[in-house]
Parts: structure tokens; sequence; C-alpha cells
């Protein structure tokens, strides 16, 4: 069963300027239909699903997913696995930002071990709304500058989608097509961790079969060009035990 729940006006009543779409998956939608209602009011558009369709992803193309990923009680381990194996495809597969709901205990766990938003749930959907605003924001910036060929920059480095041109200053940094797609991804990654799993699949193709030891040595090389150090890191992180994220603004 899916509803494509689509609002065109404010909770003032006013017509929106302008919406936003996001997909939000739940297999209990009573559990997030308070944060539904939010979103709506708020000038997004809520498609809402049941469970994971890459085929409607596709179609849809939203600027973010939300993921409920709260266990159901009568069947734990099954849905456990089964979130697992859909988080780690949305990871591989997207390049479009994916939020999980999550409750407290289990956010602290997974926090920084994915290459995906957490946030906890249950809690004030007004709260929810201002990092969902943050991280639709964000993504909406991303994908208009790639749309426009506009250059994208993070701190001193700023990059030419369109002529695949990386530079600091007036210094062009020259990096192979691997480099530049890994920098390229972490820029437009939003921060979160990618694990190695998740590069191979995203950089390297899903029937790309070396280990992901060949992920360490391309960022060993990308640091390298880039002048970045791997203790104290200006560009690209290592999450030990998971991989790599953008480092900290």
């Amino acid at each position: 069963m899916r509803n494509a729940n689509v609002m065109t006006a404010s909770s003032e009543g006013a017509l929106c300027s302008a919406t936003r779409r996001i997909m939000l998956i739940s297999p209990m939608p009573n559990r997030v239909r308070n944060l539904l209602a939010a979103l709506t009011d708020h000038c997004f558009d809520v498609f809402s699903l049941h469970e994971w369709d890459d085929g409607m992803l596709d179609s849809l193309k939203p600027q973010l997913v939300i993921y409920d990923a709260l266990p159901i009680a009568s069947q734990p381990d099954a849905y456990n696995r089964w979130r697992e194996q859909e988080l780690q495809k949305a990871s591989s597969r997207m390049n479009i930002p994916l939020l999980l709901l999550m409750p407290e205990e289990e956010r602290q766990s997974l926090e920084n071990k994915a290459s995906v938003h957490v946030m906890r749930w249950p809690s004030e959907p007004e709260a929810a709304l201002l990092e969902i605003k943050r991280i639709a924001e964000r993504a909406q910036d991303v994908y208009d500058s790639r749309r426009a060929g506009e250059s994208i920059v993070f701190k001193d480095l700023t990059i030419d989608p369109g002529k695949m041109i990386v530079t600091r200053g007036p210094e062009q940094i020259g990096l192979t097509k691997t480099e530049y797609d890994l920098l390229l991804h972490f820029i437009t990654s939003d921060g979160s961790v990618q694990t190695r799993e998740a590069l191979l699949d995203i950089v390297w193709g899903q029937q790309f079969y070396a280990g992901s030891n060949v992920v360490d040595v391309h960022i060993k090389s990308l640091r390298k060009k880039l002048q970045d150090n791997a203790v104290s890191p200006r560009y690209i992180a290592t999450v030990r035990g998971a991989g790599y994220r953008l480092a900290d603004q």
C-alpha cells in the first residue's frame, strides 16, 4: 500500500512559493504521523511508503529519504536484518541524503558508523524539522550547483563539476578521475561517515571486486595531493573502525 501525500499550502493557509520533495518510509505510519503532518505544514511534498521501493525512489528522485528504523516488537530480528540490508543498499547506490529514525540507545551506537544521518525518534516534530530543513537545504544547494555546472567550494578548495577540475587559489590540483570522484562524493555527502564498502560501490561500482584496502590506497594518494594530514585532517577525516568522512568545517 502506498500513499503519495502532496501538500501545497502551509499551516497558515498560504500557498507555498516553493516545496521540497521528501520520501518517508515507515512500516508503521502511525509512528511518524506527527512528523508527516509537520513536514506537509511546512511546504514539504511528502511521499509516504510502507516499505522500501527502488522504483519509486528512481522515479520520484526525492531530495531526502527519511527511514523509520524503529524496531517492530513482533519480529525484531527479521526487521533488523532487513533494515541493515536496506541501509547498505541505500548508502551504496543513492546520492540522496538518508535520515534514519532510531530509538536513543540504538542511535548512539550507529552514529558515525554508516553513511547516513541519524535522529532520535520519537521526539518533538518541531525539533526534527530543524534538522530535516538543514539536510534538505544542503542537498538542494549541491544539486543546484551540479545541475548548473557551478563551482562547489569547500574551505579553500574549488571544484568545477563541468570541467572536473579542483583548484586551491590559482593552483590546479592534478587528481585522477577516481581521486576526483572520491573528493566530490565526500564534499557532497554533508559530512556523513562513508564506509569503505559504500565507497567501493559508489566510486568503483558494484561490479568491482577488489578488497576495501583499495579505498585506503586512493584516500592516501588523495590526501597527499591535497597536502592533507591524516592525524590533523583539513579535508578528509578517518573514523576508526568505520571509514572516512569530510573533516569538520
